[in-house]
């Protein structure tokens, strides 16, 4: 079974489902495995040109949410965030205005559940007065309708991210109804839509991370991401601790051999440079509040800067990091 999927990635084709769990499957090994990643990474080169993509994501606020999603330090139930806060305006520009000479490709300004639609669109609009017209703003934001989806793109967001997360409605406080409706808005408003698999742990199973893989497929998504769920203390799943990064890898080739070129980039986060081998072209640097930590990252969270994503793209062969338009 195994002969045929590594044929049928190497023909070209998308996987479907069956297929894609095989690439998560422990029978899969060595040298099968290599080709899988070989043809993700070359998809993946292909349909970006070999151009790698570096994204800003900035936390503007830290308030208590009262979805209380299992896996987010800001969740009101849990009390695992040192102290609540919410960037001003000000402060989010100068952010920026810090970041612009390194040419990062774009900027995502992320909040939490029930943050004002009026003051993320005045954010949005401030922002996009400081960036030359090929750097786009995209936003991450709590459930939209369309009335809503238009306002932050009259605002000057090109597009959103907006995720329908593993075991959604279950370690989540949110539907997996409220999302479907939301990136409905999203696509109805002309917005570019960016999703991923996440919070992937170590519990899920091989035929729920593929569920979730092919559950956003149908709306048409620019960019895609694997992320891993990172423990934060006091969470309800921290005991569950962090997937490996093998398994990570495996995720993020199923996922590019089940999109096509419409789903330019798929991003790897937390970043790690065997990802950049593996079917992933994109990373993010994060600023602000940090739902996978329990405290502000007044610089890049944990260390990583542009310098070091732009170093990490260049030393897996990607090429051109110049500033170029590209989806949120």
């Amino acid at each position: 079974m195994f002969q045929k999927l590594i044929e049928r990635c190497e023909s070209g084709e998308l996987l479907t489902q069956e297929e894609a769990i095989l690439v998560l499957h422990k029978g899969l090994q060595s040298g099968e495995l290599a080709r899988v990643y070989a043809e993700a990474d070359r998809r993946a080169r292909a349909y970006c040109n070999n151009r790698g993509r570096i994204g800003v994501s900035i936390g503007i606020d830290a308030a208590p949410c009262t979805r209380s999603c299992k896996f987010c330090s800001h969740g009101a139930a849990w009390g695992a965030y040192a102290e609540p806060f919410e960037y001003t305006v000000e402060e989010v520009l100068d952010i920026v205005r810090s970041v612009i000479p390194l040419k990062p490709n774009g900027f995502t300004l992320r909040t939490t559940q029930d943050y004002s639609i009026e003051k993320l669109c005045n954010m949005v609009r401030e922002v996009k007065k400081l960036l030359p017209p090929e750097i786009n703003v995209g936003v991450n934001t709590g459930e939209l309708n369309l009335d809503e989806a238009l306002k932050i793109k009259k605002a000057g967001a090109s597009g959103a991210y907006h995720a329908i997360r593993l075991r959604e409605g279950c370690d989540t406080g949110i539907s997996i109804e409220d999302r479907i409706k939301t990136l409905v808005a999203l696509e109805k408003a002309g917005l570019a839509k960016s999703a991923a698999v996440e919070p992937l742990g170590p519990e899920h199973t091989d035929e729920e991370i593929v569920e979730a893989a092919f559950r956003t497929k149908p709306y048409h998504l620019q960019g895609g991401c694997v992320m891993a769920r990172v423990p934060v203390p006091k969470t309800p799943l921290y005991e569950l601790g962090q997937v490996s990064k093998e398994r990570h890898m495996r995720v993020l080739a199923m996922t590019r051999l089940i999109y096509g070129p419409e789903t330019k980039r798929v991003a790897c986060h937390p970043p790690f440079s065997e990802a950049l081998k593996a079917g992933a072209s994109a990373v993010t640097v994060e600023y602000g509040a940090i739902p996978r930590d329990q405290g502000t990252a007044d610089t890049h969270w944990r260390g990583f800067s542009i310098h070091d994503a732009r170093k990490l793209l260049t030393d897996q062969g990607f090429d051109n990091l110049e500033v170029f338009d590209n989806p949120v």
